[in-house]
């Protein structure tokens, strides 16, 4: 069981960064568990959150708009991924909906002889990575 509650993130665009993260998140299991538009909106913050259940949320996004402002080099933050080819996918989703490539699919040696990960940056310059340390899997290439 993992100590961390949830990590929050900033975004400038409630609708760009609910399409970018959904389409991204979906191939590691995760999903909308909290939308604040779906309850009656009140005038706060905008913010939803993903989780595999409505009982684990390790992933909020609040639209601050302009005062959006990831931090520099340094940080990153890691999805853990059950298989490499929703590595691959998560990537090329992001890519389709308006990330940058940070990192294309592959293994990392440097980090272990099984860490296959895909590093991108979301439209708000957050920059993520999914992680599969399984061995090798057929059909996925290296």
């Amino acid at each position: 069981m993992s100590a961390l509650g949830h990590i929050s993130l900033g975004v400038r665009d409630y609708e760009v960064s609910k399409r970018f993260y959904t389409a991204v998140l979906a191939p590691l299991g995760l999903r909308v568990v909290y939308d604040s538009e779906a309850k009656k909106p009140s005038g706060r913050t905008r913010t939803f959150g993903y989780g595999r259940h409505e009982d684990e949320e390790p992933l909020n996004i609040f639209e601050t708009l302009e005062k959006a402002a990831p931090p520099g080099e340094g940080f990153h933050l890691a999805f853990k991924s059950s298989t490499r080819e929703s590595v691959v996918e998560f990537h090329a989703k992001a890519l389709e909906f308006g990330g940058k490539d940070n990192g294309r699919p592959g293994v990392r040696r440097d980090y272990g002889e099984n860490y296959f990960a895909a590093f991108v940056v979301c439209p708000d310059g957050w920059r993520l990575e999914a992680v599969c340390k399984r061995r090798e899997e057929p059909g996925v290439e290296n």
